[in-house]
């Protein structure tokens, strides 16, 4: 790092106008406490553009932003620190001092007591858009999603822990509800036998129907080599006599039947390709459905409907760059930048949202199966970890089929020349949950990292985003077709 003597030299020779007045100076909002309780303390400041800057004596680099910081070792106390900011001759030091104490009585330190499950057992009826997760833990996205499940569904309350039931699913299976995705029900579950099986071409989906005298509780997963759903139904004995194929199938080889627990029937639903362009289970009626989605004729961007999410908006900007750069608008800047990359080279898309709405997720996943999409891909950026270095770019997807196209897509965004952050599997974000079509979340970048905020704050790199991600999703369908043993457009091939 270079010493004051340096960066005043450095700023004499500058061929700049004699500032007048005093130079901008602000320390960022997370910055901005003068008591801390940790060591290692990130300062992160603000000036004007093209000024240089010192902390301690030491020269920083000041950003294309006007941002600048350093790391400092803090020592019990006081801890003073000296900025000097150089606007050509015009040079001011601002003085302050970090305070590096610990916190009252340690109680901050503690962890608060885990909630003890209730016992319960009552009856419930599940709502519109109810879920199931595996497990009573959270975290920011809330606990691991199992599955969706249909309204009208009874399920046995067997415990509580806060806002979360317990429900046994079967003999040997629980999950969990949260409380005002249910009502309550004057009926109880019982455990039925099945009904007969018929399979048939819809022309864009296999239908596979199983009759059942009531609506149970269901859950599905999805597996690679072979290429396999399996639909588990709880409460069911296998009385299914009849496995009814009634035309040629378009995805789907075969289904069978396997009683995998005394009160447990799975649906194992064989496909005829390698990669998975979605299904869907819900109930008509109380025949459960299973729509397994027929691959695009043509695996190329020509003709291709692609949904695209602009993460955040409106009156929630998502994360916050340190000189006020929102997450949300530059999400959707790099979404129209892409929707214009993809309607050059003839593809249909589908956007989330135009303008700066603020949308739910269920408003969103709506929007694009009501689309009949082909694929979706969510534009967000990150922020968390260090400011002071490049945080870089990764990818996510919550299942096993989803992976490749994520893995796709984060190999091209690395040749930004950006750090990894990293490729995350069974992310239980609500725009991944979706079996209905492939999909994969972008983390672009950090906006709470200055070197990334400084890209950020250029469109040019909003292009250079979009470009990215497109030439992903040409590999991802040029990758699809080799291995469909399928032929892709030449026009569309980079």
């Amino acid at each position: 790092m270079k010493h004051l003597r340096t960066i005043l030299a450095a700023a004499l020779l500058l061929i700049q106008f004699a500032a007048s007045g005093e130079i901008t100076f602000k320390r960022a909002p997370q910055s901005s406490r003068d008591t801390v309780y940790n060591s290692k303390y990130y300062l992160v400041c603000i000036t004007d553009p093209g000024n240089l800057a010192a902390i301690n004596g030491e020269q920083v680099k000041v950003y294309k932003t006007g941002t600048f910081g350093r790391e400092l070792k803090l020592q019990k106390g006081d801890n003073p620190v000296e900025v000097t900011l150089f606007q050509g001759t015009n040079v001011e030091t601002k003085k302050f001092s970090i305070y590096y104490g610990e916190r009252s009585g340690g109680r901050m330190d503690r962890p608060a007591p885990a909630p003890q499950l209730q016992d319960r057992l009552f009856f419930v009826e599940t709502r519109e858009n109810a879920y199931l997760q595996y497990g009573s833990g959270t975290d920011r996205l809330g606990g691991s999603k199992m599955g969706f499940l249909d309204p009208g569904i009874v399920l046995k309350v067997v415990g509580q822990i806060d806002n979360l039931y317990k429900v046994q699913l079967s003999a040997n299976r629980f999950a969990y509800i949260h409380q005002e995705d249910v009502e309550m029900s004057p009926r109880s579950s019982h455990i039925v036998n099945t009904n007969n099986i018929g399979i048939s071409n819809q022309g864009s989906r296999d239908r596979i129907r199983l009759s059942l005298p009531e609506r149970l509780p269901y859950a599905s997963t999805v597996s690679l080599d072979p290429t396999t759903i399996a639909v588990d139904v709880f409460g069911a004995m296998n009385n299914s006599n009849w496995v009814s194929q009634y035309n040629e199938l378009g995805m789907v080889d075969y289904v069978d039947l396997q009683q995998v627990d005394s009160d447990i029937l799975r649906l194992v639903i064989k496909l005829k390709e390698k990669h998975c362009w979605g299904y869907a289970v819900f109930y008509d009626g109380n025949s459960l459905i299973v729509e397994v989605r027929h691959s695009p004729k043509d695996l190329s961007l020509k003709g291709m409907r692609i949904g695209l999410d602009a993460g955040h908006g409106g009156e929630l900007p998502g994360a916050v760059s340190t000189t006020g750069l929102k997450e949300s608008e530059v999400n959707l800047s790099i979404v129209k930048e892409i929707e214009k990359l993809l309607r050059k080279k003839g593809a249909q898309v589908v956007l989330s949202r135009a303008d700066d709405s603020n949308l739910s997720m269920l408003q969103r996943k709506k929007t694009f199966r009501e689309a009949d999409i082909d694929l979706m891909v969510s534009i967000h950026n990150n922020a968390g970890g260090s400011p002071l270095v490049p945080m870089g770019t990764s990818t996510y997807y919550k299942y096993i089929t989803n992976r490749e196209l994520a893995a796709t897509l984060l190999k091209h965004m690395l040749e930004l020349n950006v750090p990894c952050y990293g490729l995350t599997g069974n992310f239980n974000f609500s725009l991944n949950a979706p079996t209905e079509y492939p999909n994969a979340l972008v983390e672009c970048l950090f906006m709470s990292s200055l070197p990334d905020e400084e890209m950020l704050a250029d469109p040019a790199t909003h292009r250079q985003i979009a470009e990215k991600v497109v030439a992903g999703l040409e590999e991802y369908l040029q990758n699809v077709a080799q291995a469909e043993g399928r032929v892709t457009n030449k026009k569309n091939k980079r």
